[in-house]
């Protein structure tokens, strides 16, 4: 049995040096064909092509970097707009499709979590691999490379028809109440639009003044005052209740609106 222990690497002196000696250990079949190449976001680290031609961005960290992603994307995106002229200087032995959208790769120990939630959403093919360095009893060393999955971008949430939200009543009386009101706030060209969750939002005039919500036995509802100020969520369970918020605010609301 061999005998290792891990060890730190400096950035630019040994872990670049390392990866370019064996970029297999990366990724089967890469090849680097320059580093350090000068951009007008400063030095790429390694630029390599894989095994299918298509140009490869790498970005080395030593530690994770919240910075990393950012400074990755400006070079990805020198590489892309110069990718013809890359494919050109650099063939030779190495094919690079021109025509293929260049990949990024970011390798580090680890990644700072607003690295890892960001990479959900970039638009571009995108890798973030960690290393882990370590060194024999005879003081060779070795890395080991692996891709770690950021995941997806979590689906939109599902936003209950108006239909919908009516069901969580349970009081029939106040259901009724509630779908009567709905349809007087119509009359008066009020815009109805179902948002997460049971509520509803009220817009009159491209200007939102109003949320409503169902409950088991009433309904929630918060209003918006010519001040500016929302009156916090009001209890309604009966029609006299209604008739008060909506003489009380409601109707000062429009009004105000009205005037302007």
């Amino acid at each position: 049995m061999i005998k290792v222990k891990p060890i730190n690497l400096l950035e630019r002196e040994e872990l670049e040096p390392l990866l370019i000696e064996n970029p297999d250990v990366i990724e089967q079949g890469l090849k680097v064909i320059s580093h350090q190449l000068k951009t007008d976001s400063g030095p790429l680290d390694i630029l390599a092509v894989d095994s299918e031609g298509t140009l490869v961005v790498i970005e080395l960290k030593n530690e994770a970097s919240e910075g990393h992603l950012d400074q990755g994307l400006r070079y990805y995106d020198w590489c892309r707009q110069n990718i013809s002229w890359i494919s050109q200087v650099y063939s030779g032995k190495n094919h690079i499709d021109p025509n293929s959208l260049p990949r990024l790769m970011l390798i580090a120990p680890s990644f700072a979590e607003t690295v890892r939630r960001i990479s959900k959403y970039i638009d571009v093919e995108l890798h973030l691999i960690e290393y882990h360095a370590f060194e024999d009893e005879k003081g060779e060393r070795g890395i080991i490379c692996t891709e770690i999955d950021y995941g997806q971008p979590p689906e939109p949430p599902e936003i209950p028809s108006l239909e919908k939200k009516l069901e969580y009543f349970q009081d029939n009386k106040v259901r009724d109440l509630f779908k009567a009101v709905i349809d007087e706030l119509q009359a008066k060209k009020i815009e109805i639009k179902p948002i997460h969750g049971l509520w509803i939002s009220f817009w009159y005039k491209g200007k939102r003044f109003m949320y409503m919500g169902p409950k088991r036995n009433f309904f929630a509802a918060d209003v918006l005052t010519p001040g500016g100020n929302w009156t916090g969520r009001k209890r309604i369970s009966n029609r006299k209740e209604w008739d008060e918020l909506f003489e009380e605010h409601i109707k000062k609301y429009i009004e105000y609106l009205d005037q302007e």
